[in-house]
């Protein structure tokens, strides 16, 4: 080997490492969500904002050190950015269907829970609280919105049968006038609403869950972040999970409804 050849091959090897590095530093997880969902996700392009965009940066930009970019598209088109590599992923449930092109994160990143809202204090409430079965609901003055799949899923299989309102304002509004005697909707959503409308002291969303949506993180199969990422996500939200500043993120999220 030639004294040349001694003085360039070090500074070679110097030069992959810092690249390597800086490439590693500079990688980061382009998020598609839904850009009409709010308050978990609305906005298009990198405008979107919402509980779900802060809730991916507060854990993988915060606490990862790995840069997010929350891209909204319509959701159909949000599920193919994903399936052909164009983002690296999207949060929601993992679906048979899904997992053919994504990987899925063994911990669950958001919980949607569908809860009954109804006066607080009132007789509605402390009814449900004593006896909160789909015997009392049927037996209630039910409203649910226009468009809202899983509720029509859920009167349908149950035997209840709704008012049917517009808006998850609306049927909150019905709620306060003593117009119906309750509404089933995600939680986040009512009480982003209830917020809104200033009817924190009248309406109450009460504990029973009766349904539910657990959502992942699924990372494009094409993604160049891979399994390494998607585990080190899963030992970051284990531990945020254990010390409490998954919940205390959650809760700040909830409070302000995201962005």
């Amino acid at each position: 080997m030639t004294c040349i050849a001694r003085k360039i091959i070090p500074l070679l090897t110097f030069a992959v490492l810092v690249f390597s590095f800086d490439g590693a530093q500079a990688a980061e997880l382009k998020v598609a969500v839904n850009s009409d969902w709010p308050p978990f996700s609305h906005g298009s392009g990198k405008t979107a904002k919402g509980i779900l965009p802060d809730l991916i940066t507060g854990i993988v930009s915060k606490k990862m050190g790995v840069d997010v970019v929350n891209v909204g598209y319509p959701w159909a088109r949000t599920q193919r950015m994903v399936e052909t590599g164009q983002l690296d992923a999207m949060i929601t449930v993992p679906t048979a269907g899904r997992l053919k092109y994504a990987n899925s994160s063994e911990q669950i990143v958001y919980t949607v829970e569908m809860r009954t809202v109804a006066r607080r204090g009132g007789p509605v409430e402390k009814t449900l609280l004593a006896s909160p079965g789909i015997k009392t609901l049927q037996s209630l003055r039910y409203c649910d919105i226009r468009g809202n799949g899983w509720g029509k899923n859920f009167t349908e299989k149950n035997n209840i049968t709704p008012l049917i309102a517009s808006k998850v304002s609306a049927c909150l509004r019905m709620v306060s006038k003593d117009r119906v005697d309750v509404t089933l909707q995600s939680s986040a959503v009512a009480l982003l609403e209830i917020a809104a409308a200033k009817l924190g002291q009248e309406l109450t969303v009460l504990p029973t869950v009766y349904g539910k949506m657990e959502f992942t993180l699924l990372l494009s199969k094409k993604s160049v972040l891979g399994n390494d990422f998607l585990n080190r996500f899963d030992e970051t939200v284990k531990s945020m999970k254990a010390d409490g500043s998954y919940d205390a993120l959650i809760a700040r999220l909830h409070g302000g409804a995201g962005s």
